[in-house]
């Protein structure tokens, strides 16, 4: 009986040691989620639940999350209406949050901007979200 107890412990510190390896894949699993404004090529690039999306209408592709309500997209993004008027013809999207243009994906042509500077392109936006105005956006370099 006694040579049980010594295998019972000793399956501890093994039990420990599986515990411990697979909390740490986990969280290295967490830290390498995309975020938005990643690039993509399909959703599952985004997010293996489902809550994320792959606009691949934009360059090199952008991790969204459509029909975004007011401060409620994930962290380091914000909530933009794009075409506001008419509403039926409204994109609404969570757009990665920048405060210069190194934040964003330039090597694919995004810029950090607000509404006035894409009003100056002819573009109307609305940023939904009460904090932020900036946020990365692809932009035709003319």
């Amino acid at each position: 009986m006694a040579r049980r107890e010594r295998v019972f412990y000793a399956a501890r510190p093994v039990r420990f040691l599986r515990s411990v390896i697979l909390a740490l894949v986990a969280v290295q699993a967490a830290a390498c989620a995309p975020q938005i404004g990643d690039s993509c090529s399909s959703a599952s690039n985004c997010s293996i639940n489902g809550d994320r999306l792959c606009d691949i209408a934009q360059p090199g592709g952008y991790c969204t999350v459509f029909d975004c309500e007011p401060d409620r997209c994930p962290d380091d993004s914000v909530c933009v209406r794009f075409n506001p008027q008419p509403a039926r013809r409204a994109i609404v999207a969570c757009m990665r949050r920048c405060e210069s243009s190194g934040d964003c994906r330039q090597d694919d042509g995004y810029r950090c901007v607000g509404p006035d500077d894409l009003a100056e392109m002819d573009l109307d936006v609305e940023v939904r979200d009460t904090d932020v105005q900036r946020f990365c956006v692809a932009v035709d370099a003319e």
